[in-house]
């Protein structure tokens, strides 16, 4: 390996342990495996990481095999995964918490092909579920691979969704069903999301985004019902889904993130004070290049055997001052989400310089910030002529504009995300909400 290992290996423990003292929630977050598209460091990557900072808990995202291949193939991806992410993770004393992918489990011959391969949602259960943490800290519901785990000594409670939790019969390739069950949802809000102990905080963790700059407009309308109530629970108000209403206004727990995979970027965005956060694959794809940009910067080609040829983050809570910081293994830079939304009316201005946590350190001059401003409802994804996979991204400013010094105007209702990157590409993002 390169000798870039050692140094970014230091560099990320050192923020972690750092940022631990004031986050008493943080894990390992890592997407998208797709195993045999897969420079296989990011497990031995964590096992190393989680000795040195004492942050334990890891949470994957899904997508293990590929699209493409044979059912051998997709058991040998399944294999791999076991050996060599599932247990090398818990063999170095990590909690293991998998998500369902879309891609989890089912494969297809060729992209022109009516043949290949889905196992039965109940045997895809069996193997992701299938994990000491879950077994020993998880409570399932009975139908999909939806659960919740609560770390007391965390003072937090992890809920993770099924996005496809139902099997076509209609084909052999591909057979799992983007979506969630009524059943499911209606455990989620009644059970996952209830009795949360005052004071705890919430991250909701799935595999397809429910809303947001990183879903799609289909992503919007499947997730919509579940969407629904995360926004209740927030807003500590109630919510109405398949016919069953839920009132949340006694709610005692904080719901900070929203956060998912599926897409092979980075993108975020605030909607209605909660974060929605797209994770970049860990697989080494190009994909995640142009999708995430132009807010992350400088994203390099995973080669194997570099710092880069690998992705994924440490994500660590801070419930005193309202933030969810980001650190970044791999390809990227790191950024800070400040969870503390300014609502203002059209014509309103804010000044966001002053709250960036950089700040601190240098009391006597402004931090340098290059800064922008985007509407959190919908990006626009424009196909890349090279490459059927690869997408690039519009954004619309609709809802407010920033100035060069970090002074935000409201111009219209809505929700705007703003960005900040640092000299040395760390990015600060926070919330803006115009009012009706």
């Amino acid at each position: 390996m390169h000798s870039d290992f050692a140094v970014e290996t230091k560099r990320v423990a050192d923020r972690v342990r750092s940022l631990s003292a004031s986050c008493p929630f943080g894990f390992w977050f890592l997407t998208d495996l797709h195993v045999p598209s897969n420079n296989g460091v990011s497990a031995d990557l964590i096992a190393r990481l989680s000795a040195d900072t004492g942050v334990r808990t890891v949470v994957c995202g899904g997508d293990i095999p590929e699209a493409f291949g044979d059912r051998a193939s997709l058991d040998r991806s399944i294999e791999r995964y076991r050996l060599n992410w599932a247990d090398a993770i818990e063999r170095a004393g990590c909690d293991f918490f998998p998500i369902h992918g879309n891609h989890d489990f089912t494969i297809r011959a060729a992209p022109d092909s009516d043949d290949g391969f889905t196992l039965p949602a109940s045997r895809t259960r069996e193997i992701l579920l299938d994990t000491a943490a879950v077994r020993a800290r998880a409570e399932t519901h009975e139908e999909s691979c939806a659960y919740f785990a609560d770390l007391p000594e965390a003072k937090s409670r992890l809920v993770v969704t099924d996005c496809s939790d139902s099997v076509t019969s209609e084909r052999r390739f591909w057979a799992v069903q983007d979506g969630m069950s009524k059943s499911q949802v209606l455990w989620l809000a009644g059970r996952a999301l209830a009795d949360v102990p005052d004071g705890w905080n919430v991250v909701v963790a799935g595999h397809e985004p429910l809303a947001g700059v990183g879903a799609t407009d289909v992503e919007r309308e499947l997730f919509a019902p579940l969407r629904a109530v995360v926004e209740a629970y927030a807003a500590r108000s109630a919510a109405t889904v398949f016919g069953r209403t839920f009132d949340y206004s006694g709610a005692r727990g904080r719901l900070f993130l929203s956060l998912s995979g599926h897409h092979h970027a980075e993108l975020q965005s605030s909607i209605s004070g909660i974060w929605h956060v797209t994770e970049p694959c860990d697989a080494a794809y190009l994909d995640y290049i142009n999708r995430s940009m132009p807010w992350c910067p400088a994203l390099p080609e995973k080669k194997p055997g570099t710092w880069a040829g690998q992705t994924f983050d440490a994500v660590q809570i801070d419930p005193e001052r309202s933030i969810v910081h980001f650190t970044r293994v791999g390809g990227g830079t790191d950024r800070t989400l400040h969870a503390s939304p300014r609502i203002l009316a059209a014509g309103e201005k804010t000044d966001f310089s002053s709250a960036l946590s950089s700040s601190s350190d240098t009391a006597s001059a402004p931090v340098a910030a290059q800064w922008g401003a985007y509407d959190s409802l919908r990006a626009h994804p424009r196909p890349n002529p090279a490459r059927k996979y690869d997408f690039f991204t519009d954004y619309d400013s609709t809802v407010g504009r920033i100035s060069p010094d970090g002074v935000f105007e409201a111009v219209s209702p809505g929700d705007a995300t703003v960005v900040a990157t640092l000299k040395d590409g760390s990015r600060e993002y926070f919330q803006a909400t115009v009012r009706a």
